[in-house]
């Protein structure tokens, strides 16, 4: 390690120790956590916060994303203004929004663990983001708790018409199109030429990206081996002697298949999907589900009912064969009326909550102790 960096971390120890050594007071100077809201039942610090907006900047990180420093004081106020609804919301919940909000939370929490390919890397998942477990899902609680308040207090209270669902459905027509399109019939074309095509590029992409929800992806139902070149959860490959050894015995289970063995005798016996005793080794698959390139080339090219040759992947060999496949296709609007509807009540309510937390701050005597941009 460089030495530089190891006298640094020592002299920060040992500062961080005398600190230890001081009353509560000082502890209190040298790390200064103000109250920089109050309302009637609660109150917000500084450090709850600035640990919202790591953990939001981390996550978005984790995504590939960098928060740029001219972007924060209004990303801040935005984290704020959620807190202090959700502060209020939590107030304003009956005993049966926490029993709803506790079944969908659950709900979602499970389907988090879900995604990870054990509750080990889970954990390690939601550290990595700064946050533990325990933190996720008291939030998951109280995000779920919030929605179900908001249900309650404005969807429930909002509709949408069949003719907005038609609307949508044939054009792609939504709350945010209808308004750019409003300031586009205000602009003038003549003195500000750019603004009136920016607006005019800007509805039709959110037109085509609504209209594009409506597709269902290709798909393919398919049977499928697998025999993995590396660790599931660290990535990490095998020794080459291993590969190797994978490699022919791949080849001599798909010799026997092709040969007309029984093909769920053969995925149990050979295949080291943990799920195959669930699924016989067949599975079903869209475009648009996550898997290796390699794998979703082969899925979506190969003739049906011909064994493919040995799929190479960067976590192992696989071995699969189409049974059926299906081409992407516009959703009937039978089928795509329920999501366009809770798509279209989302933006409703959207447009409503600045009105409702401005009135649910005059309710709840809010108080602005220290503003954001003043703060940094």
């Amino acid at each position: 390690m460089n030495l530089r960096i190891v006298l640094a971390l020592c002299g920060a120890a040992v500062w961080l120790g005398r600190a230890a050594e001081k009353p509560a007071d000082a502890l209190a100077e040298l790390f200064p956590n103000p109250v920089i809201v109050k309302g009637r039942g609660f109150e917000i610090r500084q450090r709850e916060l600035d640990d919202r907006v790591t953990a939001y900047k981390a996550t978005l990180a984790s995504q590939g994303v960098t928060v740029p420093p001219r972007e924060e004081p209004r990303i801040r106020k935005r984290l704020l203004d959620r807190m202090i609804l959700t502060a209020i919301l939590l107030q304003r919940a009956t005993p049966e929004d926490r029993k709803i909000a506790r079944k969908n939370a659950d709900k979602f929490i499970q389907e988090a663990k879900k995604r990870s390919p054990s509750e080990a890397s889970y954990r390690r998942q939601l550290i990595s983001l700064g946050m533990t477990p325990e933190e996720f899902e008291k939030r998951a609680f109280e995000q779920a708790v919030v929605e179900q308040v908001i249900n309650r207090e404005i969807k429930s209270k909002l509709s949408v018409s069949d003719a907005e669902i038609r609307r949508f459905y044939t054009n792609g027509v939504d709350l945010q199109t209808e308004q750019l399109e409003k300031e586009l019939a205000k602009a003038n074309p003549v003195q500000d030429p750019l603004k009136a095509q920016q607006l005019r590029e800007q509805i039709d992409r959110i037109k085509k990206a609504n209209l594009a929800r409506l597709q269902k992806p290709a798909w393919v139902r398919a049977q499928m081996l697998v025999f993995y070149t590396a660790d599931r959860l660290t990535q990490r490959p095998f020794p080459e002697t291993e590969r190797q050894r994978k490699l022919k015995l791949a080849k001599e289970v798909l010799e026997q298949l092709r040969a007309g063995k029984d093909f769920k005798e053969i995925a149990l016996k050979y295949s080291e999907d943990p799920d195959v005793t669930k699924t016989g080794g067949e599975y079903t698959a869209a475009e648009t589900t996550s898997m290796s390139p390699e794998l979703k080339q082969a899925l979506f090219t190969l003739p049906l009912s011909v064994w493919s040759d040995v799929i190479v992947t960067p976590i192992g060999y696989y071995l699969a064969r189409v049974v059926e496949r299906h081409p992407a296709e516009k959703a009937p609007i039978e089928d795509a009326a329920p999501q366009i509807k809770e798509l279209l009540l989302t933006q409703k309510v959207t447009r409503q909550l600045p009105d409702y937390l401005a009135q649910l701050k005059k309710e709840y005597a809010v108080k602005i102790l220290l503003r954001q941009e003043e703060g940094q």
